[in-house]
């Protein structure tokens, strides 16, 4: 357990635990873990875990939990004890570990603070403008020129294309933190 980066290592999960059938494939496949023993397997070492985040996202753009124990990263459900996946994670020395964790919790608090500015800055754009394409939408409908009515429709349809982009920036925000809290499990 690392308290250095969670004071509540190994408390967090104290009550029933699923393992997802995948989460017991990834046992089985990286672990060479017996099938029928794998959800135990999972169970006990996730009992011993670290939270790395409570915001993490998959490929797929999946939420989850992040907790590691001993090189090994779990996935679980954002609130309910599912582990979606587990995986080894071995990237770091045991030697420059111990002088390095007060560097990854400055890290890991600095991406936090990051993303939730940048997850601010971002709901409230989407906000703006999602009262602009209101008004827009509203105007249009009140109105009888074709010529407002285009303008109105084209400018809705410039809304559109900005709140897509805005949500693909937030997921790369959400990503970029995800990879950095990967890299910190190397640690852990």
């Amino acid at each position: 357990m690392s308290i250095a980066i969670d004071p509540k290592a190994g408390t967090h999960f104290i009550g029933k635990i699923f393992v997802s059938p995948h989460a017991c494939d990834r046992a089985v496949e990286h672990f060479g873990v017996e099938r029928a023993k794998a959800p135990m397997y999972v169970m006990d070492l996730l009992r011993k875990s670290s939270l790395i985040s409570e915001h993490v996202i998959d490929e797929d753009g999946k939420p989850g939990r992040m907790f590691a124990y001993r090189r090994t990263v779990f996935i679980v459900h954002p609130s309910e004890s599912t582990v979606y996946t587990l995986y080894p994670q071995h990237k770091a020395n045991e030697i420059i570990r111990n002088p390095i964790e007060r560097l990854i919790q400055r890290a890991v608090k600095a991406a936090e603070r990051k993303e939730k500015r940048e997850v601010k800055r971002i709901n409230v754009r989407k906000a703006e403008l999602a009262v602009e394409r209101a008004e827009a939408e509203l105007r249009c409908l009140k109105s009888e020129s074709n010529r407002v009515i285009a303008e109105m429709n084209a400018r809705v349809n410039e809304i559109d294309v900005e709140l897509r982009k805005l949500e693909r920036e937030l997921f790369e925000i959400k990503r970029e933190k995800t990879n950095l809290m990967k890299s910190v499990v190397a640690y852990v």
